[in-house]
């Protein structure tokens, strides 16, 4: 799951908001961020074999730490408490709103596992490496993975312009369209991409991605207004 995970951002506007969306696109890539940066430092693992499924040649052989369950809501936790306690500490917003958009960050985070899951091969620890792993594969299905990904995608951007709606400006008018028009390309085209070589070739380019992402969104999400207002 790559794009897919962007779907959840955008339903969190719809659940609350004033959910900063750029928040919640680095929440739902959250543990891949840490992944990307261990994997540099091995602390974790990948290897590349060609063919290992129809998606891409990632054997996702040890990452415990981030794409565990119990990892997982670890993270959720932190992330949790760091937005509320930090980047909302001067906002003027009730202890309950807080609590709410802390929250619904939270759960961005774990709800990467969440969407692995179908995705992935049997990789994912619930607790430790050494214990169970699981995922049900989709990537072994090019076709079906696509599919997934271009409706929780399609899913999530319905939501979130039914919680807002257009700015004054172009980029309010339009530019959140023409991006989510971006993201299904890249949910389509990404199975199809050239295979990564290196392991810093593959974290670096996925870590400028996921920042670049992250600061479009928030840019265009700036742009427009809350459906209510």
């Amino acid at each position: 799951m790559f794009i897919g995970h962007y779907s959840v951002s955008f339903a969190s506007k719809k659940a609350e908001p004033k959910t900063p969306l750029w928040a919640s696109f680095i929440g739902v890539q959250f543990v891949d961020i840490l992944f990307m940066i261990f994997i540099l430092f091995g602390i974790e693992g990948i290897r590349f074999v060609p063919g290992f499924t129809e998606v891409n040649n990632f054997d996702l052989y040890y990452m415990p730490i981030t794409h565990s369950l119990v990892g997982g809501i670890g993270w959720s936790i932190l992330c949790f408490l760091i937005f509320k306690f930090v980047f909302l500490r001067s906002k003027p917003y009730s202890n309950s709103l807080k609590n709410k958009i802390s929250g619904l960050i939270g759960l961005t985070v774990l709800s990467h596992y969440f969407l692995d899951l179908p995705m992935h091969t049997e990789d994912l620890p619930i607790l430790f490496d050494s214990g169970p792993k699981i995922g049900f594969g989709l990537w072994h299905n090019r076709t079906l993975s696509i599919a997934t990904e271009v409706t929780l995608t399609l899913i999530g951007l319905i939501l979130y312009f039914k919680a807002t709606k257009p700015g004054p400006t172009f980029g309010g008018k339009f530019g959140m369209q023409i991006f989510g028009g971006i993201l299904l390309v890249l949910a389509i085209a990404t199975p199809f991409f050239p295979p990564p070589l290196t392991i810093p070739e593959f974290s670096i380019q996925a870590l400028v991605g996921y920042v670049l992402l992250a600061w479009v969104a928030g840019w265009l999400d700036g742009k427009r207004l809350p459906a209510e207002s």
